[in-house]
């Protein structure tokens, strides 16, 4: 036994002395407000953020997955991939931009419905506040403790993405009304909520379909 716990911490003396860094933590997390409803997959390393995916919902003004890269702490590349308004109408888009470490782009492509428009200074500089934003809603919604529940209704139970039977409840912000159609079977719902003891609470709705649609990671950057 000795020897087990001497071998065990030459090993984590041996690791520390080469000075490497803990691994990644991932944390996925939600949000709504409005028509607009997110679902965030942020990786951290030592309290810092390196990644960010989100799929975002905007009602009639379209839908899109992102992924944000930050390096030392600085914006360092987007992308999106969906579907936005324009002229009355929903039609594809994709945006790409990478920055340097002082912020200042050094990249960009913006292809709205087949056509490629360039960006002006101006819309390059919201875009580098907006996904900053992005992080701070994402880093407050865990701070708060907000995950994200999915699953279907399949008889008197909730099952998740996993196979899994859940209990749900769901918190008195959303009306009995909608709660009722919630429970009819076949129901997907991604819910943002509190895991607990027993049974997890939905505070508010981020997606209901009538088909199983369970969401994966955007990962825009590395295609």
């Amino acid at each position: 036994m000795r020897r087990v716990w001497a071998l065990s911490l030459i090993i984590l003396l041996t690791a520390c002395s080469r000075g490497e860094p803990p691994k990644p933590v991932t944390r996925v997390t939600a949000s709504v407000a409005g028509d607009h409803s997110a679902v965030y997959w942020l990786d951290s390393q030592q309290g810092r953020p390196i990644s960010l995916s989100e799929h975002v919902w905007q009602g009639d003004y379209g839908e899109y997955r992102g992924e944000y890269v930050w390096r030392d702490g600085q914006l360092r590349a987007l992308k999106r991939e969906g579907e936005q308004l324009a002229d009355n109408t929903r039609v594809p888009f994709s945006l790409h931009v990478r920055f340097d470490a002082s912020g200042e782009p050094v990249f960009q492509r913006y292809r709205q419905d087949g056509a490629i428009i360039p960006l002006d200074s101006a819309a390059l500089t919201r875009l580098y506040q907006e996904s900053n934003q992005i992080l701070d809603q994402a880093q407050g919604q865990i701070a708060r403790n907000v995950s994200v529940l999915q699953g279907q209704r399949i008889g008197e139970y909730w099952v998740d993405c996993r196979g899994e039977r859940q209990r749900w409840v769901f918190d008195d912000a959303i009306p009995p009304v909608v709660v009722s159609k919630l429970l009819q079977p076949g129901t997907f719902v991604i819910g943002a909520g509190n895991p607990g003891i027993g049974k997890d609470t939905i505070d508010a709705l981020v997606l209901v379909r009538r088909e199983k649609a369970c969401l994966t990671r955007p990962q825009l950057l590395a295609e």
